[in-house]
């Protein structure tokens, strides 16, 4: 970084090779993929915080043909009425507001107080135009599988813990809204109405045609039902205690949330302990066949079975909802089809084979408080210009 004090800092952008082949001779022997790690949130490197850039009434800067932003490596030009483009190189006027003379090398005299002339990293507060719609509050919606296999290794206590722990760090305070949804072969949802002392269950049965019993009071505001929320995650663990049921309606569970998600946006929290074996979405056990192991089928065991989940990512995505999988379970999991929700939604996946509480549930509390409280961007979408 201080060879290069323009250049991004590698924490939030990273080329795989430090030097790139400078003429076409080279480039014909050189058969080395390029790559590029992009972490445009990344926390702070040693607290130096990302300077932010408001242009007021000007607008961002960029340039009008290929829309690269105004960046250190620009030019001025015309006693620096213009400015010159450093990808497409095109001439670009500077709007009146951000005009500045030039020194005797061609240099703003206010590049120095200028971050986004003279960092590599910055954040530009982009106007209303950029924007879909206004800002919605920031959305929790958790789906908790509740089977035999969830009671049993103590999932749940963990899970509606280390919740509850979270709720004063979530972002968005005092808009964020949070809700919940548990399934084993029936769905489950819960009413957070505010002037409740304690959550209202009720149970869907209809698979194949899935709906919301309520058209509201399923996601609700934290601040205004904190009480009956905390009420909820108390007997969550206890709630379903008895509970012998093996089924999993994860599928029709996905497409309930998504009706509750999808005038919102948000992000979508997915706790699976058991293979989805009702209703679409439904997975054959295939990774118990042993004879597959070490064979040209292997690799089959490598893709998604079922278009539905990918399917499904696609509509959360068009509606804003990014999704996470948590997956236990003592079986087969089939990650290769659940983590289509994840991987074209901006999610991540956390696997914990055959888990025990003794054994995970620091681990889980750790990862799943991370997630939670993270720093976290809403609504976003992100180009690559090169």
């Amino acid at each position: 970084m201080e060879a290069y004090p323009l250049n991004c800092h590698p924490r939030y952008f990273r080329l795989t090779t430090h030097a790139i082949p400078a003429s076409q001779s080279l480039v014909s022997r050189w058969h080395l993929p390029l790559g590029a790690v992009v972490h445009p949130l990344a926390e702070s490197p040693d607290g130096d915080e990302v300077p932010v850039i408001n242009f007021g009434s000007a607008g961002v800067i960029r340039c009008r043909r290929c829309r690269t932003y105004i960046n250190p490596y620009a030019t001025f030009a015309d006693a620096g009425r213009k400015w010159r483009c450093n990808l497409c190189a095109l001439l670009n006027d500077v709007p009146g507001e951000y005009f500045c003379g030039l020194d005797a090398s061609g240099r703003r005299y206010d590049t120095d107080q200028r971050p986004e002339l003279s960092k590599g990293t910055v954040e530009f507060v982009a106007p209303t135009e950029y924007m879909v719609r206004p800002p919605m509050p920031p959305s929790y919606f958790f789906i908790i599988d509740v089977s035999v296999s969830a009671v049993q290794s103590g999932l749940l206590e963990v899970v509606a813990k280390t919740i509850k722990s979270c709720l004063d760090e979530l972002p968005g305070f005092p808009r964020t809204q949070i809700g919940f949804l548990t399934f084993d072969s029936t769905l489950h949802f819960h009413n957070f109405k505010s002037s409740l002392s304690q959550p209202q269950m009720m149970v869907v049965t209809d698979l194949d045609d899935v709906f919301l019993p309520l058209p509201d009071d399923l996601l609700v505001n934290l601040v205004d039902s904190r009480h009956v929320v905390e009420s909820f995650l108390d007997s969550l663990p206890n709630m379903f205690h008895d509970n012998v049921n093996v089924e999993s309606a994860l599928g029709p569970a996905l497409k309930a949330a998504f009706m509750v998600m999808s005038q919102i946006g948000g992000k979508l929290l997915v706790f699976q302990s058991t293979l989805p074996s009702l209703g679409i979405g439904r997975l054959r056990l295939r990774g118990d066949d042993v004879r597959a192991y070490g064979t040209d089928k292997e690799h089959t065991l490598r893709v998604p079975e079922d278009s539905f989940y990918k399917q499904m990512a696609a509509e959360f995505t068009k509606y804003q909802i990014a999704v996470d999988i948590f997956s236990f379970s003592d079986k087969y999991s089939d990650i290769a089809s659940l983590g289509s929700l994840a991987k074209y939604t901006g999610g991540q996946v956390y696997h914990y084979a055959s888990f025990q509480t003794p054994t995970h549930g620091d681990k889980l509390k750790l990862e799943l408080s991370r997630d939670l409280t993270r720093e976290t961007a809403w609504e976003s979408v992100m180009r690559i210009r090169c």
